[in-house]
């Protein structure tokens, strides 16, 4: 197989199967709740560990495959994927399948840092915008179908098959990504800064865990103050040392790549809560089941899989900001239509608005990613993508921090139910309406980055 498709192969499949870990695994949970006799809290970390590991550890394993090699690390990271994959289908308690989902995070930052940046290394500037949509497609194929083929795998064989399921497709990726025969060690004999990696997990953790806690003040708010802190201390040590975590000139001295990571932020902040509003909307005021539910919430998802190989060509061809400033715009119009969302309106019309959303967020993600893997040197590619991926993680982080606010104010402790349903759709508005204007700064700060390429 010729070294270029070997590695966009690879990419593609590792690329799919993060996101389906992710989405098939949150379909389980009430099944996991049961047979393990796991409480709440217990369930909300077989969700979270993964994705916190996953966010704390990018950064630095970026580094680490700048030291040792990228495709090494790509490697390595497919093969302990489906390790802790297998293992967390034997687990035999919460304690354990927590803690398996914790490395198996780690083995999804290693295919996170490294993926992008091998098919960056591979192909050419001209074709760079193709071979991105094909990853943003697959990440988006992963999103979509986890639901539906985790829901199914667990009705019939149980919640353990879904972590089966990840073994073929990642014995297929672990096998294509040996037949990669390029090195890439642009940080050969550098030190790597540990003291820099663990306040930097340090920041993510505070950061995340204060987001998603701010419902509750007196829980977030001193764990966002740690966050500042462990931040500064980053800082002042990034600027301290020869071999740093990550060169901040990266962000004061490359205004395209700064403009380019915070409109990926501010776009999953966003839009990520849509999915999770209309999953309780379509359930609790409309009565679908969980399944009817999941046919309707896949049209997003379907649609930017369809469409973001597409805009990964157009951004080869034409300005690739001004189509991810299109492609936000696109997301600001459709969270604005989703304001007006109320018990009577028809499928259709949300389903359209679900379209709008999608063809917004093909149109931005791939050319945003193409922006980004183009703004910076090819030393950095490692870094520039785990940056990228981190920037996701908070602004999924952010825009659930975002509805759980809301929620505070407007349902207080109370639960999401018929008898609750118009406290439930003023805020479900008072969020859409936030994520809304997030967007259309998002827009702003996307076309800053136009004058400057």
């Amino acid at each position: 197989m010729h070294n270029r498709t070997a590695a966009l192969a690879a990419a593609s499949v590792a690329s799919f199967l993060v996101p389906f870990m992710m989405s098939a695994v949150a379909i389980t949970l009430p099944v996991m709740q049961i047979e393990l006799g796991a409480s709440a809290v217990e369930l909300s970390w077989v969700a979270g560990s993964y994705i916190l590991a996953l966010a704390a550890i990018l950064l630095p394993i970026g580094r680490l495959a700048d030291i040792l090699g990228r495709r090494r690390t790509f490697v390595w990271g497919t093969g302990a994927f489906v390790v802790f994959s297998l293992c967390a289908s034997l687990a035999w308690s919460v304690v354990s399948l927590v803690t398996l989902r914790v490395v198996q995070g780690v083995g999804a930052a290693m295919i996170l840092a490294t993926g992008v940046a091998i098919v960056t290394e591979l192909y050419p500037r001209e074709e760079r915008g193709r071979v991105m949509g094909i990853l943003v497609a697959c990440v988006y194929l992963g999103l979509s179908v986890g639901p539906l083929v985790g829901g199914m795998m667990t009705s019939l064989f149980g919640w353990r098959s879904v972590f089966f399921l990840c073994l073929p497709p990642g014995l297929l990726a672990w096998i294509m990504a040996r037949g990669i025969k390029d090195e890439w060690r642009p940080a050969r004999g550098q030190g790597f800064d540990l003291i820099g990696s663990l306040l930097y997990a340090a920041f993510v953790v505070c950061c995340v865990n204060g987001l998603t806690g701010l419902a509750r003040p007196e829980r977030g708010l001193p764990l966002l103050g740690g966050a500042l802190v462990m931040g500064v201390l980053f800082v002042l040590r990034s600027r301290s040392i020869r071999h740093p975590l990550i060169d901040l000139t990266l962000f004061t001295a490359n205004r395209v790549f700064l403009l380019s990571s915070l409109a990926t932020l501010i776009n999953y902040a966003g839009t990520f809560a849509v999915g999770f509003l209309l999953s309780l909307y379509l359930q609790v005021v409309k009565g679908f089941s969980p399944m009817h539910a999941g046919f309707i919430l896949i049209v997003q998802p379907v649609v930017q899989s369809l469409l973001s190989p597409v805009a990964g060509v157009l951004s080869d061809r034409f300005n690739a900001a001004w189509l991810a400033s299109m492609g936000m715009a696109f997301c600001a119009l459709g969270l604005w239509a989703m304001c007006g969302v109320g018990a009577q309106t028809g499928l259709w019309e949300i389903g359209s608005i679900l379209a709008l959303l999608g063809l917004g967020f093909a149109l931005f993600a791939s050319p945003n990613m193409s922006v980004v893997m183009g703004s910076v040197e090819p030393k950095d590619y490692s870094i520039a993508s785990s940056l990228v991926a981190t920037m996701r993680t908070f602004g999924m982080t952010l825009s659930m921090g975002i509805s759980a606010v809301v929620f505070g104010f407007l349902l207080q402790d109370r639960q999401i139910a018929p008898d609750t349903i118009p406290e439930f759709l003023a805020s479900m508005k008072i969020i859409f309406a936030v994520c809304a204007g997030l967007c259309v700064a998002g827009v702003f700060c996307s076309l800053g980055r136009v004058a400057k390429r």
